[in-house]
């Protein structure tokens, strides 16, 4: 490379820069003020993009199933109808409020959507969707019939909330029928409802089959949710199920709980002493609650890490059909808030009073919306 010799102030010659240095500095100046263009152009906005996930990431999130079952997104309304216009609530209430990742749906009353209670209930949800969580809410007004669903139709490992349905299916189906002595049922359904015995209920459902089950979800119209078949859902020992799905055998059941036929009333009383129940420690004592919560902490073999609960709740915002489901790793505290929040976010019950039976004296007659646990 030849160097230049320039001049300094005494006249002397000295090395200065390579001939060219000057147009080369300027051309590498012009590819990175290019390159730092390209940059702000491309790169940086995606660093201010909006967080909310991109409908793959979404439906990935939402499918808790195992096998290739896929979601059906035109599943019935929980009452079997869709004659209720649905509405989507507005995302928030004023600037900076949070929106949930889903959708989250009134069908029945479109004034609901705007009220503060579903403003709070979608605060809930967004507060546990920031924790990492996926939830999927059925809760279904049995008087109204208004619902407000988020992600109704999302299938989740059911864990024991699914022992409830199939101990009520058993009773109904076979005790009343008296194709199976009460007291044998009642041997095994004590220790599945108040305790959440597996063994018990493993036991159960080996000797008497999934066929009663079956036959049950089919008489209260119960979808397949993510399986090809009712009876293909009512086969494993723990499926997975839908929210949707859990609030309609939960409506199912209130006709034969609140009928006071058979042996009904020996299984409310076991299901309104369960030891577990976000639902139940959410509403306490201010509601009568019937449900049964399952949980699984670790991811492991066909089982997800779930916390849900499903089931009746009779108060003053009563009767409701409720389900709750998320992939929560035993988090009882986080679906507890989202129950407190679905009750708030439901109208009040005009009859609340009439019907709120905690205790019921011999001879008194059921109304057709009440349940007692007293005998």
């Amino acid at each position: 490379m030849i160097k230049r010799q320039v001049p300094d102030a005494g006249g002397r010659r000295r090395h200065g820069l390579p001939y060219g240095f000057a147009e080369v500095a300027v051309a590498s100046l012009l590819v990175a003020a290019a390159y730092c263009g390209a940059w702000t152009c491309s790169i940086e906005p995606a660093l201010h993009a909006p967080t909310a996930q991109s409908s793959t990431d979404k439906g990935q999130a939402a499918r808790h199933g195992r096998q290739a079952r896929g979601r059906h997104t035109d599943a019935q309304k929980a009452d079997g109808s869709a004659s209720a216009r649905q509405v989507e609530t507005p995302q928030g209430q004023g600037q900076g409020a949070p929106a949930p990742k889903g959708k989250l749906a009134i069908d029945g009353d479109a004034s609901l959507s705007a009220a503060p209670s579903v403003a709070s209930l979608r605060q809930a949800i967004f507060d546990f969707e920031a924790r990492g969580y996926v939830v999927g809410i059925c809760a279904r007004d049995l008087r109204t019939g208004v619902t407000i669903t988020y992600d109704a139709d999302a299938d989740f490992y059911t864990a024991s909330a699914i022992k409830g349905p199939y101990v009520i299916s058993v009773f109904q189906e076979l005790v009343d029928a008296g194709s199976l002595d009460a007291a044998d049922a009642y041997h095994y359904a004590q220790p599945i409802i108040l305790n959440s015995d597996n063994d018990a209920y493993v036991a159960l459902s080996d000797r008497l089959g999934r066929s009663c089950f079956a036959a049950w979800l089919r008489q209260g119209h119960v979808e397949a949710g993510a399986y090809p078949s009712v009876d293909a859902y009512a086969a494993p020992h723990y499926p997975h199920s839908t929210a949707r799905q859990l609030a309609q055998e939960w409506a199912h059941a209130y006709d034969y709980l609140a009928s006071g036929r058979g042996h009904s009333d020996a299984l409310l009383a076991l299901l309104a002493n369960r030891a577990v129940s976000p639902i139940r420690d959410a509403l306490g004592e201010k509601c009568q609650t019937l449900s049964k919560a399952g949980w699984y902490p670790v991811d492991e073999g066909i089982a997800d890490p779930v916390t849900n609960d499903a089931g009746i709740v009779m108060g003053p915002r009563g009767p409701y059909v409720v389900a709750i489901l998320s992939n929560a790793p035993e988090d009882f505290d986080a679906v507890e808030g989202i129950a407190a929040a679905v009750d708030q976010a439901l109208p009040r019950a005009v009859d609340a009073a009439a019907c709120y039976p905690r205790k019921r004296t011999s001879g008194s007659s059921r109304t057709p919306n009440c349940l007692s646990t007293s005998s």
